[in-house]
């Protein structure tokens, strides 16, 4: 698919693959992907400092990202490190954006969505603003992320019967990356992406960073702040981790 609009292959550093292209060429690809109607599924990823720093030490989190058919430059700073690194990348294609553009194109191309995760209230209350946003939009079905093991099967099923176009996963990392790796070839499902925490903006639960935050690369900061019991942790860690690392293959590199 890729070589139909002559979009530029993966590159790989730190370990990890990413495409770095413009959100516009994103959407090209789904919605060509899509109305082929291969039956193979296209799986996206978004990758920021947090992913990266967890996947140094997670060799399944590292080869779900790898195996991706389309990584997306999901942060600010992972941006300017690839840059500073050597990396001509045009834009970062944030997670939540390339959400947002792939709704409207389901509403615009009448694309069935299903979504995967978050507590049941946020979830359905994300679906009520969708659907206020994008009237008619297809939801072909939902179901909350606190699901045993036992479940899954019954999980699976009601993805598979519902026949969505899209699965939007609002799972934490590293389960979605795991979910979408394990079980993407059998859900019979043409595009899916791993949303995180923007599902809670969806749901009016948590506010988008301002611009200028979003621009040098602190909107996972700016979330944290918001909900620290569930962010804060985890971002004011990894954040830090993934830095450091750079500078490390940085200072490698040039042999200092």
């Amino acid at each position: 698919m890729l070589q139909i609009f002559n979009i530029p292959g993966k590159i790989k550093i730190w370990g990890i693959s990413f495409n770095p292209i413009k959100k516009s060429e994103f959407i090209e690809v789904i919605d060509s992907h899509i109305s082929a109607q291969t039956g193979n599924p296209l799986h996206i990823t978004g990758v920021n400092p947090e992913t990266i720093s967890q996947s140094l030490n997670d060799p399944e989190l590292r080869a779900a990202i790898n195996d991706s058919d389309l990584v997306n430059i999901d942060n600010t700073l992972v941006l300017l490190m690839l840059r500073l690194s050597g990396v001509k990348a045009p834009e970062r294609v944030a997670t939540p954006d390339l959400f947002e553009s792939m709704l409207d194109l389901a509403h615009k191309q009448e694309y069935s969505v299903f979504f995967l995760g978050a507590k049941e209230d946020i979830v359905y209350q994300a679906i009520v603003n969708i659907k206020s946003q994008f009237p008619g939009i297809k939801i072909a079905g939902y179901r909350n992320g606190y699901f045993i093991k036992e479940e899954v099967n019954e999980v699976l099923s009601a993805i598979r019967e519902s026949k969505p176009d899209m699965l939007f996963l609002a799972l934490p990392t590293p389960d979605k990356e795991l979910f979408i790796q394990e079980y993407k070839h059998s859900l019979g499902v043409s595009v899916l992406l791993g949303i995180g925490g923007a599902i809670d903006v969806k749901a009016g639960l948590v506010k988008r960073a301002p611009l200028f935050l979003r621009r040098i690369g602190f909107e996972g900061i700016h979330r944290a702040m918001q909900n620290p019991s569930n962010y804060g942790k985890r971002y004011f860690t990894l954040y830090p981790a993934f830095v450091g690392f750079v500078i490390k293959e940085l200072l490698k590199k040039h042999n200092i």
